[in-house]
């Protein structure tokens, strides 16, 4: 069944149930036209609808509920012989069982239809349940082990027996602590994520679907109303019809379920959090089963739960998932059966845990946690006392997470640097003394005071003021931006008296430099940028000072100054160079490339300069050839492609000169490396392509020395990493898709081993995304294209959750982009056309903001160029289906057209700008061409 077909049958079902029962059959006679097909599913939907009732009736779990007269103990499915019933579900018995032939001995749980509840709706369900469960391995969710259709025609599936407790009741029977509780509730979102993982959303996750056995391992039960989200099975799941979205628990339910609205692995974070809370407090966020049922909906979706914390002033308690025993638990009764009394609890709940818990259960799915990996993952930091993403993140909660952990070297860290500024203040106080002159002996010494009375107030600061927010707790953050605010001040009060002291106006630059730099790292760019241009500002001074002729003034109280005057020095042309980088990298990442570049090209005339005066420097040399490094990849960025392929061929050539002068030094051969891969990359865009193989097989084998010489060297295995995915690129432009794979698989291979090390860090997940596209993109062309489909999703994964956290990151929404791109291709390569044209649509709408925020970009306008290419060719292939009606056709032809000027217009430009590689230009040739004719063609020109 098609997507298309599916929404009809959607659309005309919803629009049947607001009729009364007596006129839907001559709605239904107008609404399906005479297509008995159409009817006869709507039909269908309706019975189900009827038998399933009220929208709000729970699903219940298997394994919780008693047998009754019409168990089929004692009979043989399939190899087993049924010895009990042990629970029933919403369509479904449960049997507890052994093999009839005595093969080998062991206890298994086999679910089948009851009788009676056999209609197409419910079979359909049953097979989807069971295709679930066989794609889910996960030694927290129960396994499937054998399946097979009764003599009767009807589905069975064969499971492992489960012998244990519902997880509320293990925890409370047990007197589990929190910590414990916590622990085992990650292993149940480890279950979750495996299950989303494998595009399953349980949906109905709940404490009686979650048994926890003896030994005290949870397993994950009930995949009845899991949805799959593949394209080629969804339709299956019923999940986008109101029966599907009626069958749920409600006490569990998030409010787009309760709604009706589309279902995604939100919702399960949701339901989790539910779980949580009850567990934590003995206690249901909304205690429905005091409400009329009529109430349920809006409490769900409209009323906001009160804090766990709070919670435990309830006098009426909580509920156990025993339907057969409910218990009433009184706060201070969980809380004994907690670790303390309740006072104790609350504080112990009060804070994180609270956050936690009800960040997951945001009436907003959009605000909750972007996966149940993250929420677990944040339950884990608040056990290892580090921040965790659900509070705000406010100075004192992260101060006083970080001082908990280094008290010790926090404290050290204050009285070093207090002792550091004092003694400089003391030095330049001493030397503003020694050095004045007798005429204005005492003008100098006021000002000499008055330098002595800064580095007291900074000095009574760091006493003081650092010392107290230390122990009031509040925070890193806040006592680094004490200590920036207070060394600003400090600094400016010396710039304004620096006078024409070159060794003053130096240190002043270093330590407005290492203020910048500080600012830079703590996100605050606009005072990064006044800190880097009051270096620049004091190195030309000095530089000035250095340059010019004494004043009469000093030369009449000093007559040995004209014959000692130092010259400008390298030193202080180097520090402005520096200053002139710093505040260039600073304006690249803000946006500003044009300004970037304009700086760079400063510092690069300064560093030619010195190289030039020095020819025999090695530092000076190494300098330079970092400076060509930087101008080349601004002046790609901005489009000037030969520019770019100069200042890297200029770089490698001073390189390999300090190479072949230096072979063991490390760090000099990382330097060759990175040159001879970033040359190799540019020269892509122009070719030919067996030099930038050439360029790029050198990179990687100085890579790989480096690498094998130091294992523990992470910053030399992710270069590697990025050499093999370079190099499997150029081979894919060569056409060699096994040579390309090979070392996109490499790549992957280093970059997965450094984020498994490394699960914190989200740069070293963020590396991950590109490789799997390029192995998805190089997948479809070798004739895989669900594997394609593995490696899109792995890296749609991955971006969106990174994305979430940082959605102004153009870098990564273009990961997302290509995903689709990937998923329109190999989809398309399985014959799907809607769901691929969507995925190219979809990029295509992704990529237009972003070629246009940035619009002298390459990578972008390409890719976009190319979406809109693919679309509009699809959209021609729906228009020339023989069977489409005239009017949808010309619909699709228009849309054909319209996707194929937007992609010419991105193509014209980028040629304007001369920008296209020559496989770049090929491939959008070739598919402008293809586009062409179809739509003359079509047009019947």
């Amino acid at each position: 069944m098609t997507p298309e077909r599916w929404q009809q049958i959607e659309k005309i079902f919803q629009s049947v149930l607001d009729r009364p029962p007596a006129d839907r059959a001559a709605f239904l006679d107008e609404a399906c036209a005479g297509d008995n097909e159409l009817r006869k599913e709507v039909e269908s939907l309706i019975a189900s609808d009827e038998q399933a009732g009220s929208f709000i009736a729970p699903v219940e779990a298997d394994f919780i509920q008693p047998a009754d007269e019409t168990s089929l103990s004692g009979s043989q499915v399939g190899f087993y012989k049924l010895i009990r019933e042990v629970g029933r579900g919403g369509m479904g018995s449960v049997y507890l069982a052994v093999r009839a032939d005595d093969e080998y001995r062991k206890q298994v749980a086999v679910k089948l239809i009851r009788r009676g509840l056999d209609s197409d709706f419910i079979i359909r369900r049953f097979r989807n349940e069971r295709q679930i469960l066989a794609a889910l391995d996960h030694p927290n969710i129960a396994r499937l082990l054998d399946g097979g259709t009764t003599e009767d025609g009807l589905p069975y599936f064969v499971m492992e027996y489960i012998e244990g407790l519902p997880i509320d009741r293990y925890c409370w029977e047990n007197g589990l602590s929190i910590n414990e509780r916590l622990n085992l509730f990650r292993s149940v979102c480890s279950a979750v994520h495996y299950a989303h993982q494998n595009l399953v959303i349980h949906r109905d996750t709940k404490p009686g679907n979650i048994l926890v056995t003896a030994e005290g391992v949870p397993k994950l039960l009930d995949f009845g109303i899991a949805k799959l989200l593949t394209s080629d099975l969804a339709a299956q799941t019923l999940d986008q019809t109101a029966v599907g979205m009626r069958m749920m628990t409600p006490d569990y339910a998030s409010p787009e379920q309760i709604r009706g609205e589309q279902i995604t692995t939100a919702s399960d974070v949701y339901s989790l959090g539910v779980v949580l809370y009850e567990l934590l407090t003995g206690q249901h966020p909304h205690h429905l089963r005091s409400i009329p049922p009529n109430e349920i909906a809006r409490v769900i979706c409209e009323q906001e739960p009160e804090r766990p914390s709070d919670a435990l002033t309830r006098e009426e308690g909580a509920t156990t998932s025993d339907e057969t025993a409910r218990t009433l638990l009184a706060p201070e009764q969980a809380s004994r059966k907690h670790e303390g009394n309740p006072d104790w609890l609350r504080r112990r709940l009060a804070g994180d845990l609270d956050n936690i818990v009800l960040m997951a259960m945001r009436k907003e799915k959009e605000r909750r946690y972007s996966s149940v990996e993250q929420f677990s993952e944040d339950i884990r930091r608040h056990l290892a006392g580090l921040p965790v993403i659900a509070r705000k993140d406010t100075l004192s909660y992260r101060a006083g997470k970080f001082i908990r952990r280094h008290r010790v070297g926090v404290i050290a860290a204050v009285l070093i640097v207090i002792a550091l500024l004092a003694g400089l203040g003391a030095t330049l106080w001493q030397a503003r003394v020694a050095r004045a002159e007798r005429a204005r002996a005492e003008a100098e010494q006021a000002r000499a005071e008055r330098r002595f009375n800064d580095v007291r107030k900074l000095a009574n600061s760091f006493l003081f003021e650092f010392h107290d927010a230390i122990e009031n707790l509040s925070g890193s953050t806040k006592a680094r931006e004490l200590v920036i605010k207070r060394a600003m001040e400090y600094l400016d009060s010396l710039a304004e008296e620096s006078g024409d002291d070159p060794s003053l106006l130096r240190e002043l630059t270093v330590a407005y430099l290492k203020v910048g730099d500080i600012n830079d790292a703590m996100g605050n760019k606009e005072e990064a940028r006044r800190s880097y241009d009051m270096a620049v500002a004091m190195n030309k001074i000095r530089c000035e000072r250095l340059d010019s002729p004494p004043s009469e003034e000093r030369l009449a109280s000093d007559k040995t100054i004209a014959l000692n005057k130092p010259k400008i020095d390298a030193q202080c042309l180097r520090d402005l160079s520096d200053s002139y980088a710093r505040l260039s990298d600073l304006l690249a990442v803000t946006g500003d490339t044009a300004g970037a570049l304009e700086l760079s090209l400063q510092a690069l005339s300064i560093d030619e300069k010195l190289a030039t005066e020095n020819p025999d420097d090695a530092k000076a040399k190494t300098i330079l050839a970092g400076s060509y490094m930087g101008t080349a990849y601004l002046l790609g960025v901005t489009g000037n492609k030969q520019g770019e392929l100069d200042n890297y061929g200029k770089a490698l050539q001073i390189r390999e000169e300090v190479a072949a002068a230096d072979a063991n030094n490390a760090s000099v051969r990382a330097d060759l490396a990175d040159s001879l891969r970033h040359l190799g990359v540019a020269m892509r865009w122009r070719g030919p392509t067996a030099v930038v193989i050439t360029y790029l097989r050198r990179a990687l084998a100085v890579d790989y020395e480096l690498s094998s010489s130091d294992p523990t060297n992470a910053r030399a295995r992710f270069k590697l990493s990025t050499s093999y995915w370079c190099l499997g690129e150029a081979l894919e432009d060569e056409g060699d898709s096994v040579g390309a794979l090979e070392n996109y698989r490499s790549a992957l291979a280093i970059r997965e081993q450094m984020a498994a090390a490394d699960p914190q860090s989200a740069t070293a997940r963020s590396s991950l995304a590109p490789v799997h596209i390029n192995i998805g993109r190089l997948l479809v062309k070798t004739g895989d294209p669900q594997g394609a489909i593995r490696s899109a999703r792995r890296a749609l994964e991955i971006s969106q959750s990174i994305s979430s956290a940082a959605p102004t990151n153009a870098r990564v929404r273009s990961f997302i982009a290509l995903c689709h791109l990937n998923l329109g291709e190999a989809r398309e390569k399985m014959g799907d056309t809607g769901a691929a044209l969507a995925s190219y649509v979809k990029a295509a709408e992704i990529l237009e903001p972003l070629a246009a925020a940035d619009p002298k970009s390459t990578e972008f306008h390409f890719d976009l160029a190319k979406a809109c290419l693919d679309s509009a060719r699809l959209y021609c292939t729906l228009a020339s289906k023989a069977k489409l009606a005239s009017n949808a056709r010309e619909d699709n032809l228009r849309q054909a057209r319209s996707w194929h000027q937007k992609g010419l217009d991105v193509y014209m430009d980028m040629r304007g700008r001369g920008v296209l590689s020559d496989v770049q230009s090929k491939k959008l040739d070739g598919m402008l061409n293809r586009c062409y004719d179809e739509v003359d063609r079509l047009q019947g020109r």
